[in-house]
């Protein structure tokens, strides 16, 4: 993979790509290609400011209104099935209402750089390769790495959590995972026995993107020659605030795409103006889709979806991920989803008033 990176950075920029060191025939093949990544910053989809969630700031701004202060979180009643009653043939709901409480936008994680250390071990070659750089490279092949990902069998012969763990590999045409991460959340209680998820993952593309990423044991990808092949992996016990929503996470560091996480977070597919265009001409758009969400959906199925969100925004903080498009796809989600659950809630003015 690191050979397709070379390929492409030299032929876009062939003038400014310093030379590289020959390496071994068993280097990684996405190492080899960051290594002469493209000097170009490629423009993100979207900036820090154009999209929902300063919209109407934004607006305010525009027509020399002064905003009042911003509420730090939304409160709203919801409807809650708390018995059901069942009478002959038929079956009486009792609905009652609990307060929920939102915040009323999602803190962005702190801009943490990636510590030295941690890409001295999983690639030492690359440590003196700008991160941006790196980021761009992988972003090109992280599409290959997760097919490989979707095609890795793995099974555990016992309820102990292993060191290691064997793979068989049904896809080669990319790197092979470095590690298996044994997935768990932070908030189950200590003596209780522990549900662990086990997700096959490559170093790297981790290993650049957090900033609170356990140090990696180094590992080099494995060489793999024909499709059933078996590999070996170290088991990496991570622990954080929303498993369930760890595989959007994840695949998103592979893809950068927000068409991709946005559909794994909502309802309805998003139309992309809400996350490209400027935020002052978007917001009656977002009043339509967040209005058909409301009428389409239930209150509980809402909060299903709004959980699925701040489970990604939890666990991103956690990990120390602080990436712009990111950060566009879940403040999106969360300003579409809040607006949909106040109009379902009768409660459309808490989102104007708290803007």
């Amino acid at each position: 993979m690191v050979s397709h990176i070379a390929n492409y950075v030299r032929h876009v920029d062939s003038e400014n790509t310093p030379p590289v060191a020959r390496l071994t025939a068993k280097s990684s093949k996405v190492r080899t290609g960051i290594q002469g990544v493209s000097r170009r910053r490629r423009a993100l989809v979207s900036g820090g400011a154009h999209h929902p969630r300063h919209a109407i700031e934004h607006a305010k701004k525009r027509k020399g209104q002064t905003s009042k202060s911003p509420l730090t979180s939304v409160r709203m009643d919801v409807p809650t099935v708390f018995r059901d009653v069942e009478m002959g043939d038929s079956t009486t709901v009792t609905m009652s209402t609990a307060s929920v409480s939102l915040p009323r936008r999602l803190a962005r994680s702190e801009i943490t750089e990636i510590p030295e250390s941690t890409l001295q071990a999983v690639a030492p070659e690359l440590v003196h390769t700008h991160i941006d750089y790196i980021r761009e490279g992988l972003e090109c092949l992280g599409p290959d790495m997760l097919r490989v990902l979707a095609g890795i069998k793995a099974e555990l012969v016992s309820n102990v959590l292993p060191r290691e763990l064997s793979l068989v590999v049904n896809d080669v045409s990319s790197d092979m995972p470095t590690h298996m991460f044994a997935v768990f959340s932070s908030h189950q209680p200590a003596p209780a026995r522990r549900r662990v998820t086990l997700f096959p993952a490559h170093n790297l593309v981790f290993a650049t993107h957090c900033a609170n990423l356990p140090l990696l044991p180094t590992q080099t990808p494995a060489l793999v020659e024909h499709s059933g092949q078996e590999i070996k992996v170290p088991v990496i016990p991570l622990c954080i605030p929303a498993p369930e929503v760890f595989p959007q996470l994840s695949a998103f560091l592979y893809t950068k795409r927000i068409d991709h996480l946005l559909g794994s977070l909502m309802p309805l597919p998003t139309p992309p103006q809400l996350y490209r265009d400027d935020p002052t001409t978007v917001m009656p758009l977002l009043t339509r889709f967040a209005q058909k969400i409301a009428d389409t959906y239930t209150v509980k199925a809402l909060l299903q979806h709004i959980a699925k969100v701040h489970g990604t925004w939890r666990n991103a903080i956690a990990l120390g991920i602080a990436d712009e498009r990111l950060w566009c796809a879940l403040d999106t989600a969360w300003e579409v989803l809040l607006t949909s659950l106040a109009i379902s809630t009768g409660k459309p003015h808490l989102m104007t008033e708290s803007a």
